[in-house]
């Protein structure tokens, strides 16, 4: 495998570490030659002795995803029924995923949407996918709790929706520290019950 084709792939690997463990007695035992006191060794006496086996994985990414976008609240504030009757949507709200330590690497990253490869020599590039419960008439509509006749839209800079689930197109970054921004916009999507919402959506970094 080249240095190309080793970057910006996830690894993964099995880790399996034993550790045993005696138990002895304070006192020492002479053998049959009658050399001096030896510990005793407990490992063959049933009950006494134990294995661990443990695992995990190591990944690779030209980037690290800041603390504080890790786990983070959106405020939709309030939103009046009547917006949604006459737009059919609500404004939308920022949403920004910070990554820091941005590495300079060769990037080759697939655009799934049209076919084609982000490339460079010396910048990283990053892909973005939400998951989340969908509305079930409107499958690329997050599904929120608590009132009916809403769902939350993700869009791009640009306005264009992003499905959840779905790959964002790649984006090449700066080294160094970068700023990814999206929206997150409230849509009507059937008749509207009024009250408080939440919703849970999670999103993953693709780097290969």
């Amino acid at each position: 495998m080249t240095d190309l084709q080793r970057k910006n792939v996830f690894r993964y690997g099995l880790l399996l570490a034993m550790f045993s463990s005696t138990v002895s007695l304070s006192g020492m035992a002479a053998d049959n030659n009658g050399n001096l006191y030896r510990p005793v060794d407990n490992w063959n006496v049933d009950g006494q002795h134990g294995v661990l086996y443990v695992s995990g994985s190591l990944t690779e990414s030209p980037c690290r995803l800041a603390m504080t976008s890790s786990y983070q609240s959106v405020e939709m504030g309030n939103l009046d029924t009547s917006t949604l009757q006459h737009n059919g949507r609500g404004a939308p709200v920022p949403l920004q995923i910070e990554l820091e330590d941005c590495l300079e690497t060769e990037t080759r990253l697939d655009n799934v949407q049209t076919g084609m490869t982000a490339w460079s020599s010396s910048q990283p590039a990053v892909k973005i996918r939400f998951l989340a419960d969908s509305v079930p008439s409107m499958p690329d509509v997050a599904r929120v709790n608590g009132v009916r006749g809403l769902g939350l839209a993700i869009t791009t800079p640009n306005g264009s929706l992003l499905p959840l689930g779905l790959e964002s197109e790649p984006q090449l970054l700066p080294s160094g520290q970068s700023q990814l921004t999206y929206y997150v916009t409230p849509v009507r999507t059937g008749q509207l019950v009024p009250g408080a919402y939440s919703a849970l959506i999670a999103f993953e970094m693709l780097y290969e």
